[in-house]
């Protein structure tokens, strides 16, 4: 049976609150859609890999899966972005090997780079943040909606939940293959089987929670009330600070 509850601690983020890592995720979000420069970008993908490493803890093979799975989506914008830049100079290309220019690839790489480190940084927020300790934080601290920071709270605890368990209908799957799947066709039959896997193990848990959540009358008072308390410490209202002086100073440069 999987594990449903995960250990936090051993990072420096998880011992920051859910809402200084918040706002420090915001100023991040914001400098990655303010900055056009692939240059910024790569100095950004840099400190949020370090960040992923260092202060969540990820490891560096499982990091580097989920930049490769995230840059499976980047392609095709890396593609179309290109053309786009290409058709908006309405220049014949680079002059050279490639029918782009040098302009038009830079511009892609940066509009992808961003897409990357968008999510270098939430994935990091996931990782290092006990879902319980941000309802409680969101609902008592900016007074959110308790339905609404429920409903993200899920999606936070779900997702590693999900992807444990497609990891595991592949693995299952390799050891009555006995061997490593041949040729397209053999490589869909094992993704589409292993999505539908997945998919079947969302709406199992999706119908488990639902069912858990009415017996408790989830939602029958329009205030709730928690038995724990996540205090916002010194170092995380220096860490609010320093996210917002820090993006201020970034942003005029």
């Amino acid at each position: 049976m999987m594990k449903s509850e995960k250990k936090y601690g051993g990072g420096m983020l998880h011992h920051l609150d859910p809402l200084s890592k918040l706002v420090a995720l915001a100023c991040i979000a914001a400098l990655a859609m303010h900055w056009d420069e692939l240059q910024r970008q790569v100095i950004l993908l840099l400190v949020l890999v370090a960040g992923a490493k260092l202060g969540a803890g990820i490891g560096w093979a499982r990091l580097l899966r989920r930049i490769a799975w995230i840059l499976g989506f980047g392609l095709p914008l890396f593609v179309v972005t290109a053309l786009a830049v290409q058709l908006r100079e309405g220049s014949a290309g680079g002059g050279g090997f490639l029918p782009i220019s040098a302009t038009a690839l830079e511009d892609a790489a940066a509009v992808t780079l961003r897409l990357v480190n968008l999510f270098l940084s939430s994935l990091a927020y996931i990782e290092s943040t006990n879902p319980k300790d941000f309802v409680v934080m969101m609902s008592t601290r900016l007074k959110l909606p308790y339905r609404f920071v429920f409903g993200v709270s899920l999606a936070m605890t779900f997702l590693p939940l999900l992807a444990e368990e497609g990891r595991q209908a592949a693995a299952a799957r390799k050891l009555r293959l006995g061997r490593k799947p041949r040729g397209v066709a053999e490589r869909l039959a094992q993704w589409r089987g292993q999505l539908v896997t997945v998919f079947t193990g969302a709406i199992r848990r999706v119908e488990q929670t639902a069912g858990a959540m009415d017996v408790k009358g989830f939602g029958a008072y329009r205030e709730r009330t928690f038995l724990r308390d996540v205090p916002l410490k010194a170092v995380g209202v220096w860490t609010m600070l320093a996210s917002l002086v820090l993006t201020a100073g970034l942003w005029m440069l």
